[in-house]
C-alpha cells in the first residue's frame, strides 16, 4: 500500500471512529435515561383551564401578555394558574386568512397558590382566527410544553406535551394540555 493511500484512508477512519464512540455514548446516555425512567412513575398530564389575557407593551416587537385568574382541574387536580407570554410579533407572518400570526414563548404555572406546583415552558405559535381588527379578533395558539421545574409532590418531575389555548374577543382564553410527566 503506498503511503497516499493509506493518507486519504485516514479521514475515513478517524470519522468512522468518531461515529462509533458518538453512538456509544448515546447509548449510554440512553441506557441511563431509561433507568431514571424505571425509577420514577409515567403518569399521563391531561389539564383544563380558564384564564383572562392582560396586555402588556409591545417593547421591540415583542407583546407582553399576561394570564391571570387561571383556574384549573384535570389529571393532577384542581387549582389557579398563571402564566407570562411573549408574543413575538415582529416575526409575525400570514395565517391564510388575511390575519396575523406570530410565534410565542412563556410559561405557565400550575398550582399557583399552592406548594406542589408544576412550572412549564412553552414555545409555539399564536393565529388570528380569520382576519379583521386584531383588538375585537379571536385567536387560536398551539404550543410545546416541557416542565421545567416543579416544588412540593413535584419537585423532581419532568415531562412534555401540548398545549393549545383558544381565546376569544374579549380575551378569555380556554387551556387545554395534554402530554406525560414523570416522578
Amino acid at each position: 500500500m503506498t503511503h497516499s493511500i493509506r493518507i486519504r484512508r485516514l479521514p475515513v477512519t478517524l470519522a468512522l471512529v468518531a461515529v462509533a464512540a458518538l453512538g456509544l455514548v448515546l447509548a449510554v446516555a440512553g441506557a441511563s435515561g431509561s433507568e431514571l425512567d424505571k425509577q420514577r412513575t409515567a403518569e399521563r398530564l391531561v389539564v383544563r383551564g380558564e384564564d383572562t389575557v392582560k396586555d402588556g407593551g409591545c417593547p421591540g416587537g415583542v407583546c407582553q401578555l399576561t394570564l391571570t385568574d387561571g383556574v384549573f382541574r384535570g389529571t393532577v387536580g384542581t387549582g389557579q394558574y398563571d402564566g407570562s407570554i411573549d408574543l413575538k410579533v415582529a416575526e409575525g407572518f400570514a395565517n391564510g386568512e388575511g390575519g396575523v400570526c406570530a410565534p410565542v414563548s412563556g410559561r405557565i404555572v400550575l398550582g399557583a397558590d399552592s406548594p406542589d406546583r408544576l412550572v412549564l415552558g412553552l414555545r409555539g405559535d399564536s393565529c388570528q382566527d380569520g382576519d379583521g381588527d386584531l383588538s375585537s379578533a379571536s385567536f387560536t395558539n398551539v404550543a410545546e410544553f416541557v416542565v421545567k421545574y416543579g416544588t412540593g409532590d413535584y419537585a423532581k418531575a419532568r415531562g412534555s406535551g401540548l398545549a393549545t389555548f383558544l381565546e376569544d374577543a374579549s380575551d378569555r382564553e380556554q387551556m387545554t394540555l395534554i402530554g406525560t410527566i414523570y416522578r
